[in-house]
């Protein structure tokens, strides 16, 4: 009871922190069949956390043997149906495998293959670590050797399939941002069956590639970081119209990031003029303080939420006020917290202000709570520790819906007093479209 309770407030406080997750293929998910999912892993623990909220199902999955090292880590990744696995990096470390790694990850591959016989779903993340390179780390053969081990135990029985998924997020160390999950095409193993009785290593290495290259089909790479942030607001400005989610971003993103590549090699003079433009495009916007230019064109359609969101606005004021107090101070300690206790890496970050950040926000208002109590009276102590969540949510509603209405106010005021400039703006913007298609229709021939 108290892991099932653990597990779904970790579950809500996931969803508080990316409250868009949508999926891409989610057609393509079997029914019928086991689930063996293999991902990029760019985001830590929250990535399988994201993929269940997402999906919508259990899935069981591997993590770092040192987060089980103490009681509530260990709780923690029970909660989850989390399994150990020890790496030789963490060899000596609190929780690592001090010299016994072979025999122990066995025994974790071992529940691995006893989960996927009894049709529970599991989730594999074949680069063996998370990070922020905008390239995918060679594989390691872990997922295929589990994978061909649990259907050779069983004489090819449980006819699971192996489900690529891409993970991409819009800020993940952003609060309140989006995240994508990219179901791609499933596909079985039984065909390695006769190759892996005769050779086990080369059915290995077969599937790795194969995991390899279904893989690429659904997580966007790049050669370097400018383009992988750059492409996506391209993708943006120059759709033919705005892109209203993340899949379609995802999608349209995913087109010229294969346009790109081929226009490299066959017509590297027009790629370089498409850049130029862009890059000068992407310069006006960020000097005038412009975050989305289709903003410009459809103002129109925004000017008649004004009104609403003053209305909202008002009437929240003094609720948000209260949530702010008993909150933003504790959720801003998650900050300089979080590279101390979880060390300074990016792929923690979101991680530690979920994590950190709700216990410093309880603390807060335990804190608040006790001092309400001493100066006013228990009761008042108790009902404002009870109100502390529900002010402390008003205050995150508020403070959205203030970015959304000065927004609106700062575009609706550039449009009617710098017509001229907006109608620039959207100039420059229809003939970019107008650019990057003609380029993208060349590399498709």
């Amino acid at each position: 009871m108290v892991l099932q309770l653990v597990r779904w407030l970790i579950m809500r406080l996931v969803a508080l922190f990316y409250p868009h997750i949508e999926v891409r293929g989610r057609e393509q998910l079997p029914t019928a069949q086991p689930a063996l999912f293999v991902a990029n892993h760019p985001n830590g623990l929250l990535d399988p956390l994201v993929m269940m909220l997402g999906l919508h199902r259990s899935i069981a999955f591997l993590a770092k043997s040192t987060f089980f090292a103490n009681p509530i880590g260990r709780g923690l990744m029970a909660a989850f149906g989390a399994l150990p696995v020890y790496r030789q990096r963490d060899e000596g470390l609190e929780g690592g495998a001090h010299g016994d790694r072979a025999k122990r990850n066995e025994a974790t591959f071992a529940r691995c293959r006893a989960l996927l016989q009894q049709h529970h779903a599991l989730a594999l993340f074949p680069e063996g670590t998370t990070h922020s390179k905008t390239l995918m780390l060679p594989l390691h053969s872990g997922a295929a050797r589990i994978a061909l081990s649990a259907e050779a135990e069983t004489n090819w029985a449980i006819d699971f399939l192996i489900v690529p998924t891409g993970l991409w997020y819009q800020n993940k160390a952003q609060f309140r941002s989006s995240a994508l999950v990219v179901v791609g095409q499933p596909f079985a193993i039984d065909d390695l069956a006769p190759l892996y009785a005769t050779d086990p290593e080369t059915a290995v290495d077969e599937l790795t590639a194969r995991i390899d290259t279904a893989l690429d089909a659904v997580v966007l790479q790049a050669e370097h970081a400018e383009l992988l942030r750059g492409l996506p607001l391209v993708a943006a400005w120059t759709a033919p119209q705005e892109l209203q989610s993340l899949e379609e971003q995802h999608a349209r993103t995913a087109q010229l990031l294969a346009a790109y590549q081929r226009l490299r090699t066959t017509d590297p003079a027009r790629l370089a003029a498409v850049e130029q433009q862009a890059r000068r495009y992407a310069r006006v916007l960020h000097t005038l303080g412009i975050t989305d230019p289709w903003e410009l064109e459809l103002s129109a359609a925004r000017r008649g939420r004004l009104l609403w969101l003053a209305l909202l606005l008002v009437i929240g004021f003094i609720p948000a006020i209260a949530g702010f107090v008993l909150s933003y101070g504790p959720y801003r300690l998650a900050a300089p917290l979080t590279p101390v206790l979880l060390g300074d890496y990016e792929e923690t970050t979101s991680t530690g202000k979920l994590i950190i950040g709700t216990v410093m926000v309880a603390l807060g208002w335990v804190l608040a709570a006790v001092i309400c109590g001493w100066l006013f009276g228990l009761g008042w102590g108790i009902g404002l520790l009870v109100c502390a969540p529900l002010l402390g949510y008003s205050a995150l509603r508020w403070g959205e819906l203030w970015s959304e209405f000065r927004e609106a106010v700062a575009y609706t005021w550039l449009t009617i007093r710098h017509g001229t400039l907006v109608r620039e703006l959207v100039a420059r913007r229809q003939a970019l479209a107008k650019q990057v298609l003609e380029a993208v229709q060349l590399a498709n021939g």
